[in-house]
């Protein structure tokens, strides 16, 4: 079965937070002024368990959903995550399994395990190859050596095409750009930049701190000869080059919005839908999974929800004067 929404997009992809909690406090997403010792994360009751989750990813793939992200928070903090990869794998449908994080809890045991239980891709977090800068920017007391560990036993597990996402801030790390592309040449793993978001209302959004898709584009192209290359499917956000030592990609939300070919549900650990990542917007499933709905009835909530989709607020953004006093969810809640 196929669902559209009311631009008539499928809906193909589901992001799973599986925690509220990280070991790191990014600036851009969970910012410590913030995140406290006080902040009160979710109880374990609060959150969808691994069975919750299991349940409903098999209502999804019935409804066309094909690509499964697990997210957080940092997802390996969640205990036993890999059996949670086995069972996503086994359901009928699901084609693609991948996941984000830090890295810097990706042991070469762990790392193994993911990938004998099924993950299929993995995405890791690097925005500063520079001590100080990444310090600065995680929040935290690790370094970039941690980092490059985990992705090292991640290749060392037999991944594939590793993409590392570096969320890239005029005047505090767009200087790390070319680096980072010096850094991976030749390693086979995918850089994806990716503009400065206005996710959330807690990271301190400003447009001025945007290094758009042209500037980190002439940057990279200071040194490099770079070639556009085309999508791999019509959904894929990042927009990707060729140089002559791999592949990079730049996700433009900002600067070239994407919304058209958005496939996307999000779900967040304590069991909340939401069909755009810039919204507060939101559908309550942990209450429908717990109650005495069958898998049909509970179905038929997710085809009604999909198909009153109406976000495009990335194509919006610019008309819209009130953008700092809308509310919306936050990243670390969303699961990016």
């Amino acid at each position: 079965m196929i669902i559209t929404d009311k631009f008539n997009r499928k809906l193909r992809d589901v992001r799973i937070s599986v925690t509220d909690r990280c070991n790191f406090r990014c600036t851009y997403c969970m910012p410590k002024e913030v995140y406290d010792s006080n902040y009160k994360f979710f109880k374990k009751t609060e959150i969808l368990s691994f069975e919750e989750i299991i349940r409903l990813t098999k209502i999804l793939a019935s409804l066309g959903v094909r690509k499964v992200r697990l997210t957080g928070g940092e997802p390996l903090l969640r205990n036993n995550i890999h059996v949670l990869v086995k069972s996503i794998k086994d359901i009928d449908g699901i084609t693609d399994i991948s996941m984000t994080t830090n890295g810097v809890l990706l042991s070469k045991e762990k790392a193994l395990l993911l990938k004998q239980s099924g993950l299929s891709r993995l995405t890791l977090s690097l925005d500063s190859l520079d001590n100080k800068r990444f310090q600065e920017i995680s929040g935290s007391n690790y370094l970039p050596e941690d980092v490059l560990s985990g992705i090292n036993n991640a290749k060392d597990a037999g991944f594939k095409n590793i993409k590392i996402n570096m969320v890239v801030k005029k005047n505090v790390n767009d200087i790390d750009v070319l680096s980072m592309i010096d850094h991976f040449y030749g390693s086979g793993c995918i850089v994806r930049f990716i503009e400065f978001m206005d996710v959330g209302n807690v990271n301190f959004w400003d447009r001025n701190q945007v290094t758009t898709l042209n500037d980190i584009l002439s940057i990279i192209s200071s040194k490099y000869n770079i070639m556009p290359v085309e999508k791999n499917y019509n959904s894929e956000v990042a927009k990707r080059w060729t140089y002559k030592g791999g592949e990079f990609g730049i996700i433009s939300s900002i600067s070239s919005p994407f919304c058209g070919d958005c496939s996307r549900i999000r779900l967040t650990a304590e069991g909340k839908l939401f069909t755009c990542l810039f919204t507060n917007n939101s559908h309550d499933v942990k209450n429908l999974i717990r109650s005495s709905e069958t898998d049909e009835e509970i179905k038929n909530h997710l085809i009604e929800i999909w198909s009153n989709r109406d976000d495009k607020y990335s194509e919006t953004r610019k008309s819209n004067h009130n953008i700092k006093t809308i509310k919306k969810a936050e990243m670390s809640y969303l699961g990016g």
